[in-house]
């Protein structure tokens, strides 16, 4: 049997009478002597039933969602057995066919001494609650799997320094288990003592500061792996900070590759100077036989100077130039070994001045012009290894003009903080498919007949310019007449200003 039971009914203050009203809280009530089921108009909106319908047992069953029916009998049952209280969250199924959450509590009224139990409780509905925990929970999910597909660790901390949320690399990276760290505050998870060492360095990202550095770890396999990490502070919308975000980068390949290259650097460094001090040793070494014989060749000259037959003097004319071009080579082989070595102090260079001053000692033919552009700036520097590239470039294109007559222009240009030297000619050119020769030892390509050379001066220029964190590179002339050779050099910082003494403080007069 059922009846309606109004709010007045079970509760006499007019005050909570009004106050349950108002909050939508329903009461209901179960007398175990009438077996009479109870509920208040609030009760029955929620569960669907008009307040004039019969509402018995059957009729609650069929609002009861399916799935929720055994434990809320058995709550129901527990409560009248003497339990005392119980609470239960169920689905109630409207005729709508919609589906709403009722939170129901209840509890055993004190009766005389065998009475019949009265169960007396109420019923809330929270569907917007669950709603909110179901989209929370979703949110969760979602904010998990983002974590979890970021190639690095995250870990959200609050405000009190206890463990929110972690990513499932970061449970690895830790070695523990999930429940142990999340809501623990870091004084329990990494110890008092370091707790104290490093609030500091949270308190500071948690008043809004980002903190940066790199830590290692040894992983339980015993394989030491390296972090970046970054502490990020955790704005509201009004600003404030509500906690931090720890998010860590494995950077142990990129460690590994660091010292790999750092090995072959190292490597390549010492096979270097192995070769240099080869280079050398060779063509220092080697000098003292050749001067030995120009000097042999010379006398075989002088001795043999009244002989009649020409074919001596020319053999030994030959040989004088042989041994002169291959102490060219020596020399050059020795300049090269030199080549992107420490040259001096630096200074401040008048490049125009400097290009002047190479035209005078190379001292060109008279129809061959050596132009300094008004481009040419000055610059802080040092100077030998600058004038070397000059000299060589230039030297080059007047003893490889095929004309009599000719022009050398050398102009700059600033690029990206860096100054672009040119020095440009209008002869022959280089072949396109001698390109790949340029640049190489004991290669000379477009050299002109008749001309000497050890096709090592452009191997020395581009050595100089790669040493002074430059390059060099090439292509024709203006209007496609001739080469260009254009290399990048980068002026060094004015130099720093010398201290000056402080002026004495005189003592205060008394």
């Amino acid at each position: 049997m059922t009846s309606f039971v109004s709010v007045e009914q079970v509760i006499t203050d007019p005050e909570m009478q009004a106050l349950l009203q108002e909050t939508g809280v329903g009461l209901w009530r179960y007398e175990a002597a009438s077996r009479r089921l109870c509920f208040d108009a609030t009760c029955r909106a929620m569960l669907d039933v008009d307040e004039d319908a019969g509402f018995g047992p059957e009729l609650l069953r069929q609002r009861i969602h399916p799935e929720d029916q055994s434990t809320y009998w058995a709550a129901i049952r527990k409560a009248m057995a003497g339990d005392g209280s119980f609470s239960l969250e169920y689905r109630a199924l409207r005729r709508d066919g919609s589906i709403r959450w009722i939170s129901s509590r209840g509890y055993l009224r004190p009766q005389q001494p065998g009475a019949a139990p009265v169960v007396q409780g109420v019923c809330i509905d929270i569907s917007e609650r669950r709603r909110l925990e179901e989209n929370l929970h979703a949110t969760e999910l979602r904010m998990q799997a983002l974590a979890d597909s970021f190639p690095g660790l995250f870990c959200y901390i609050d405000r009190s320094y206890v463990v929110r949320f972690l990513s499932n690399r970061y449970v690895e990276h830790l070695g523990t288990d999930r429940r142990e760290l999340i809501g623990h505050t870091l004084a329990e998870l990494t110890g008092a003592a370091r707790f104290r060492e490093q609030r500091p360095l949270y308190d500071a990202v948690l008043a809004g500061a980002v903190h940066s550095f790199e830590d290692e770890r040894r992983m339980p396999d015993g394989e030491l792996r390296h972090y970046a990490i970054t502490y990020q502070p955790d704005r509201g919308a009004s600003g404030e900070v509500r906690g931090f975000m720890a998010i860590g980068v494995d950077i142990t390949e990129l460690r590994r590759v660091e010292q790999a290259l750092r090995e072959r650097t190292r490597e390549l460094s010492r096979s270097n100077h192995d070769l240099e001090h080869f280079a050398y040793v060779a063509s220092h070494d080697l000098q003292a036989p050749l001067r030995a014989v120009a000097a042999l060749v010379d006398w075989l000259r002088e001795d043999l100077a009244d002989h009649g037959k020409s074919e001596v003097h020319d053999s030994l004319a030959q040989l004088a130039q042989r041994v002169s071009r291959l102490r060219q080579l020596l020399d050059e082989l020795l300049a090269y070994a030199r080549a992107g070595q420490a040259a001096g102090e630096a200074s401040e260079v008048d490049s125009r001045q400097l290009v002047h001053d190479i035209a005078l000692l190379l001292a060109p033919p008279p129809g061959m012009r050596v132009e300094a552009d008004a481009s040419l700036p000055r610059l802080r520097s040092q100077r030998a290894p600058l004038e070397q590239v000059l000299r060589n470039l230039i030297n080059n294109a007047i003893k490889h003009h095929p004309r009599g007559e000719g022009l050398v222009r050398v102009h700059a240009e600033r690029q990206d903080g860096v100054l672009v030297f040119a020095v440009e000619d209008d002869g022959a050119g280089i072949p396109a498919a001698l390109s790949a020769q340029v640049f190489q030892m004991f290669q000379a390509p477009g050299r002109r007949e008749g001309v000497e050379g050890s096709g090592m001066g452009l191997a020395i220029v581009k050595r100089i310019v790669e040493g002074q964190g430059g390059r060099i590179w090439f292509g024709p002339g203006p209007g496609g007449r001739g080469t260009t050779f254009r290399f990048s050099w980068k002026p060094l910082p004015p130099a720093p200003a010398a201290a000056t003494a402080s002026p004495q403080q005189l003592p205060a007069a008394g």
